[in-house]
């Protein structure tokens, strides 16, 4: 998608170059155009990692490659905290506490 908005824009296509700029957040007066489907990207993509102690290093990396390759923003964190909070409710509710099968 990135691309084809680059592409238009070269192009001279006003529509996409008006719709450009505003989901891009520039001003209306604005002469801004991404020379890069990167450039674009950075401008409307934010990717976040959301990885648990279950996550390996090599998945967070991939997603941190991934969104340095098309240019987004990128932020890794941890959900620990998140997941127990919401299986201690659980078990506190229902008296169930869910493992992985691995684990019984």
């Amino acid at each position: 998608m990135c691309r084809l908005v680059v592409a238009a824009a070269k192009a001279g296509n006003q529509q996409v170059i008006e719709d450009c700029r505003r989901v891009a957040g520039e001003p209306e007066n604005s002469t801004w155009l991404p020379a890069t489907p990167q450039e674009f990207c950075n401008r409307i993509f934010y990717t976040c990692y959301m990885g648990t102690t279950n996550s390996s290093s090599e998945t967070r990396g991939r997603a941190k490659r991934l969104a340095q390759d098309i240019g987004a923003v990128h932020t890794d964190l941890n959900m620990d905290t998140v997941v127990n909070a919401l299986m201690g409710l659980l078990t506190l509710v229902t008296g169930f506490k869910p493992r992985f099968s691995v684990h019984g």
